[in-house]
């Protein structure tokens, strides 16, 4: 890979483009899309009424709606691991985790949460780099698919807010989590429907208590 594509301006650049939408699965690509595209329109329409050309109105609108979601639904700091100078206290992230965890187990319409890479050995973070993984699971319905990737919006600003990597996705099933290395242990948050405990038996599992 050319030096160039390894420097941290040019990935935040790139992930600006992407948002990690190659990671989505439908149920989470599809609310993203639908998100950007009404803000898009709101900004177009509100400049559009103010005399602002068509063009200029939808190249601020797309630029506009795109940025949001870079931020606000993205994963910017998890990206910014990549710049020399970041450095994170991990005592910050463990109790980031932690309030989380407590606010998916309390949750009753949440059935399954999994953190998964470094975090998935349930000894909190590690190094001033790290970041979290976080999966969560898509419950059947709509409702569920709006419910859960409102609560994702929710969990995503906080973390762009409070300056933490958080890595997370929501999946359509359990399945999803065959595509990571199977060596890995599993901090499972939740697993109301003991699905991820069913379908990983020959893992190392840790369960939050």
């Amino acid at each position: 890979m050319h030096p160039l594509l390894q420097h941290c301006v040019v990935i935040l650049a790139i992930n600006w483009v992407t948002q990690g939408m190659r990671g989505m699965q439908l149920k989470e690509l599809s609310f993203r899309l639908t998100l950007e595209l009404i803000l898009l329109l709101s900004v177009f329409g509100l400049l559009k009424s103010l005399g602002i050309s068509v063009a200029f109105a939808f190249v601020v609108g797309a630029f506009g709606a795109h940025s949001f979601s870079y931020l606000f639904n993205g994963q910017f700091w998890v990206c910014a691991r990549y710049c020399e100078s970041y450095r994170r206290n991990p005592e910050n992230l463990d109790l980031f985790l932690e309030r989380v965890g407590t606010r998916l187990v309390a949750t009753g319409w949440i059935e399954e949460a999994v953190c998964i890479g470094s975090q998935g050995r349930g000894q909190g973070t590690t190094t001033m780099r790290s970041d979290i993984d976080l999966r969560l699971l898509f419950g059947a319905g709509i409702v569920n698919w709006l419910r859960l990737n409102v609560l994702m919006l929710g969990l995503r600003t906080k973390a762009f807010l409070a300056g933490i990597p958080l890595d997370l996705y929501g999946y359509n099933d359990v399945s999803a989590l065959d595509r990571f290395d199977q060596s890995e242990p599993l901090y499972i948050i939740k697993d109301a429907k003991k699905l991820i405990r069913a379908r990983y038996r020959t893992r190392k599992l840790h369960i939050r208590l």
